[in-house]
């Protein structure tokens, strides 16, 4: 088990003392999780269920498939597809999330195959619930975008709120067909996701794209932040933070590019370099506090194709800010191989699993996951 931070090679008996936690990644827990016959198979998320079972879902061959295990990730149940392929039409970039009732709610991203020139084939995001995990409901449409690639819709990701309100944020290029503008769309559910509000724009950078939100509900109860990817920084996308008050979330949106409810992500001292491409966050927060955010970047590719990224870890405070101290979970040394479309998972105090879609150990693009441990200074262990 070696600490990939700050150097990937420096193992964790040889670091300095430091006053923040570390995440120490254990390569004898990487796993393959997808189907090892499927073409392509990635963008996994993965949560933990009421009944302390793991809960992942992933795209594979244009479908939404989901798994579970009962055994801390030891294991896994054969896949079930909860939504397949129709009319040359994908159904793929699923989230899921357990509501209160305990039921789950699995969204994703309607995206027609190739080209696509038929306007009868368009855009969208759907959600499906389920009580079991196994059998699912008819799809609920949240929203319709372009038929065209350049005026979709993508990437969900949604929150449930203590009012039992459920926000769902996605990308969104329908509003701007003259331009190559995005922003981040907003849509809410009073009803367990039976039926979706218009949605409101809640963070928009004039002129460029922000892109792929991913919402938590911070524990201190006071704030709602989002992690997206911002190209309007330096002209390549970067991660940043939106936020607004957890009471009357959003109604002071859109964050705009000189709001004070929009930050870099990283602190000063780990900027990404002007040149390096940072794309694709994910966010998460320990039980202890401390908040995690994942993208993927080619920081040390050597100016590589965006398509080249590793993925990346970063720890920051309780409020969402100051990231530091980075770790790359998937170490490996062919600069051909690629860690796309990750997130992570935190299991408990101490154990976090990193997810990836990455050829990095096989021939084909698939789900990989690993586990980290949490790493504390000597006098702040409990």
């Amino acid at each position: 088990m070696a600490c990939l931070t700050p150097d990937p090679g420096d193992p964790v008996k040889r670091e300095k003392p430091v006053d923040t936690i570390r995440i120490a990644w254990d390569r004898t827990t990487l796993q393959h999780l997808s189907p090892e016959d499927a073409r392509y198979a990635g963008y996994a998320r993965m949560i933990v269920l009421h009944d302390g079972s793991l809960f992942c879902v992933y795209e594979c061959q244009g479908a939404t498939h989901a798994i579970r295990s009962y055994d801390n990730a030891v294991s896994w149940t054969k896949s079930v597809i909860i939504a397949a392929p129709e009319n040359e039409i994908n159904r793929v970039v699923p989230e899921v999330l357990q509501l209160q009732d305990r039921s789950l709610l699995v969204s994703y991203n309607l995206r027609p195959g190739g080209n696509n020139t038929d306007p009868s084939k368009r855009f969208a995001i759907e959600v499906r619930r389920s009580v079991d995990g196994v059998r699912w409901s008819e799809p609920v449409r949240v929203y319709t975008a372009g038929h065209e690639f350049i005026n979709g819709c993508w990437e969900p990701a949604q929150i449930q709120l203590p009012s039992g309100e459920i926000q769902l944020f996605i990308a969104n290029e329908a509003p701007y067909t003259q331009s190559d503008e995005q922003e981040i769309t907003l849509f809410r559910s009073k009803d367990n996701g039976a039926s979706w509000t218009a949605g409101e724009k809640v963070s928009f950078r004039s002129g460029f794209r922000d892109g792929m939100p991913v919402p938590l509900q911070l524990k201190n109860g006071k704030e709602i932040i989002i992690a997206i990817e911002d190209n309007g920084i330096d002209g390549t996308f970067k991660p940043v933070i939106i936020r607004t008050p957890a009471t009357g979330a959003w109604k002071n949106a859109p964050v705009l590019a000189n709001s004070k409810d929009r930050s870099h992500a990283l602190d000063t001292r780990n900027r990404v370099p002007t040149d390096a491409y940072a794309g694709a966050p994910y966010i998460r927060q320990l039980p202890s506090g401390e908040t995690l955010l994942s993208y993927q970047s080619t920081e040390w590719r050597n100016n590589a194709p965006w398509d080249r990224s590793d993925m990346v870890v970063a720890i920051g405070d309780s409020e969402g800010r100051n990231f530091n101290y980075k770790s790359r979970p998937f170490n490996f040394s062919d600069s051909t191989k690629t860690c796309l479309w990750n997130s992570i998972t935190v299991l408990n105090d101490t154990t976090v699993i990193a997810l990836s879609s990455t050829n990095a150990f096989s021939d084909k693009t698939g789900v990989w996951m690993i586990k980290g441990y949490v790493q504390r200074p000597a006098h702040a262990r409990r």
